[in-house]
């Protein structure tokens, strides 16, 4: 497309990209739009449609994906799509606890499957998607501005959490856990510096003893 130049993918929108297979996929709060642009270019998807709630972004994803087989919409969230229009749905580069607001106002138009990528602590998604019968698919943590977390969900799949502690896996990640993710043992020991810096009051205590939980099964 002329006058636009797509910039590389960061590597949170890269391991995003990598969860999702679809004919019609949605992306919500896309702004510059290039992880569906990126989607639909790899033959990931066959159709996009983005949402924004603000003009600027709105306009920034109209140009990105000109002459592509894309639908940009302004609408807030999920209100924008029609059930079952999309097969995947993907939320990045917001607070997970904005992004559980997103899912939790329209529940009947969530595809079967989510990937999310918050900019901080994933346990709110993973709580939100244990309470909503969501499955666990898959968690990758990758290195950028800071450490990130994707996170894919899918609707009737079984739980990641079997066998292991609920609590500490709903904080730190089933999956990361199990695979001794070494992104995730790093990022727990600058808490746990940070933890043991704190006065050691009751809330301080509890979470410095999920945190020696994680670490003990990262380093089993």
């Amino acid at each position: 497309m002329a006058g636009f130049v797509a910039k590389p993918l960061e590597p949170r929108l890269l391991a995003t990209a990598q969860e999702i297979q679809a004919e019609t996929h949605a992306d919500i709060g896309s702004d510059h739009a290039r992880l569906p642009r990126y989607l639909l270019e790899t033959g990931r998807v066959r159709r996009v449609v983005v949402v924004e709630k603000n003009q600027g972004p709105l306009e920034n994803s109209r140009r990105a994906l000109q002459g592509l087989n894309a639908e940009v919409r302004r609408g807030d969230g999920l209100a924008a799509l029609k059930a079952g229009e999309a097969d995947s749905l993907s939320l990045t580069g917001m607070g997970a606890k904005l992004m559980v607001r997103i899912l939790t106002a329209h529940p009947a138009r969530i595809p079967p499957r989510i990937v999310v990528q918050p900019n901080d602590s994933a346990e709110p998604l993973r709580r939100w998607a244990l309470d909503a019968g969501l499955g666990l698919l898959n968690e990758q943590m990758v290195e950028g501005f800071w450490r990130y977390t994707v996170l894919s969900f899918g609707i009737g799949e079984g739980s990641a959490y079997r066998g292991l502690p609920m609590e500490t896996a709903l904080r730190f990640g089933p999956i990361l856990l199990r695979q001794k993710h070494p992104l995730l043992k790093a990022e727990l020991y600058q808490q746990r510096q940070r933890l043991r810096r704190l006065k050691p009051v009751a809330r301080v205590r509890l979470e410095l003893d999920y945190l020696e939980q994680a670490l003990a099964l990262l380093e089993g």
